[in-house]
């Protein structure tokens, strides 16, 4: 039987239409990182988002550093890429202090509005909403990929 912390990261990557072995434990290395930390800062979300994204088919300049490029996310265009190492931090000191579910919750979606990689803002995402978690007594949330449009939800 799988425990939660890997149940989550399994679902968390097949969100994202990643399935391989090889991208689980580089989840599972990601979130080894940043679980034993007690805060987060744009340093950790970069280095989180590095091992993260050791496996997967994007550039190495892309993997652990901010994009420097203008993305859609569905019908909306991104943050402006200029604005993000700005935008991160300034989320990063917002969710200080963050226990209840709800701020959770509304920090995760304003994480992923910010989208600030080329690709694994989900994963990285739902990473930094499990640190909060568990930083405040909460359990590991699961996203299973079968109810990923429950979760998309969210972000409405």
């Amino acid at each position: 039987m799988e425990d939660d912390v890997t149940r989550f990261l399994r679902e968390s990557n097949a969100i994202e239409d990643v399935w391989d072995e090889e991208s689980l434990q580089c989840a599972l290395k990601a979130w080894n990182y940043i679980s034993k930390l007690k805060n987060i800062s744009c340093k950790v979300i970069l280095r989180t988002h590095k091992i993260l994204m050791e496996n997967q088919p994007i550039l190495e300049k892309d993997k652990g550093d901010f994009r420097t490029v203008p993305v859609w996310v569905g019908d909306r265009e991104g943050k402006p890429w200029y604005t993000i190492p700005e935008l991160v931090a300034q989320w990063g000191a917002n969710t200080k202090g963050h226990v209840e579910w709800e701020d959770i919750k509304r920090d995760h979606v304003a994480f992923e509005k910010i989208h600030p990689f080329i690709d694994g803002n989900g994963r990285t995402g739902r990473i930094l909403m499990n640190w909060q978690r568990q930083r405040s007594g909460q359990q590991i949330l699961i996203i299973e990929e079968a109810k990923k449009w429950d979760y998309y939800k969210w972000f409405k």
